[in-house]
């Protein structure tokens, strides 16, 4: 029986490069995600800010030359905003803007509210001064935009707030799911957002936060996070109603 000669650390270390090869993913699917990510966050961003409108397609071909790339690129970031809610993909018609009812905004407020709270009741306190000061510094960085009109900071501060607020909540299950829910209606913001008012609400509203937070008032912090979820629904509602005319709501139980 031939024996076989120990190997040697040079040819471990070939036999280990051959298996991280198998491992690593192609070039071109590194680039394919890192091109449908880009594709992916710039629609979210024209959806977030009322450039895209519920309803509004989304043509392939039109995104391929946007983007100078090709159709499993676009289709690729369809898949990833369909993921979070952010569009719809129709069987024959391709892709749209995610159109959601009044009955689903305040399905979706509802459950949103009910989930943030349970995150403020079971936030620890005294809470430390480094968290405050972190969300006081997003916040300082929110209000400037809210002053320059740079709304794609306004949004992505926001948004930097919140997570960093509920995570105070210790439970990362629950600021997942909170964040998961919130992705459903990034394309409500950009109607409450359209009135400078509703944008010194909500940095009064996160200021306010902050003082609860600092004075260990979780009952004022509930009841600002209550508020806090208010007219970006009620603005949308409104709008979506205008648009295309009032519904009714669903039915609950058998009728009577």
């Amino acid at each position: 029986m031939k024996k076989t000669a120990p190997r040697g650390p040079a040819t471990r270390q070939k036999g280990q490069v051959r298996r991280a090869r198998r491992k690593a993913p192609p070039k071109s699917q590194t680039r394919q995600r890192t091109v449908a990510g880009m594709i992916a966050r710039r629609l979210e961003e024209d959806i977030v800010l009322g450039r895209r409108h519920p309803r509004e397609r989304l043509i392939e071909q039109d995104l391929c030359e946007q983007f100078d790339t090709h159709r499993a690129d676009v289709r690729l970031a369809f898949f990833e905003l369909e993921k979070k809610g952010i569009i719809a993909r129709i069987p024959n018609r391709g892709a749209i803007v995610r159109d959601l009812s009044p009955q689903e905004v305040a399905e979706i407020y509802a459950v949103r509210e009910e989930l943030e709270v349970m995150a403020v009741r079971i936030l620890p306190f005294p809470v430390a001064e480094r968290d405050i000061r972190r969300l006081e510094e997003i916040q300082e960085r929110h209000s400037a935009a809210v002053d320059s009109a740079d709304m794609l900071t306004v949004f992505y501060s926001n948004l930097e707030f919140h997570r960093t607020l509920y995570a105070l909540c210790r439970n990362a299950c629950l600021s997942e799911t909170i964040e998961q829910l919130a992705q459903k209606a990034y394309g409500i913001r950009s109607y409450a957002n359209a009135f400078p008012q509703a944008l010194d609400r909500v940095r009064r509203d996160h200021r306010e936060m902050i003082a609860a937070l600092r004075a260990s008032d979780r009952e004022q912090l509930i009841a600002l996070t209550r508020r806090h979820l208010v007219p970006s629904p009620q603005a949308y509602i409104r709008a979506y109603e205008q648009r295309f005319g009032s519904v009714a709501p669903a039915r609950q139980g058998p009728p009577r």
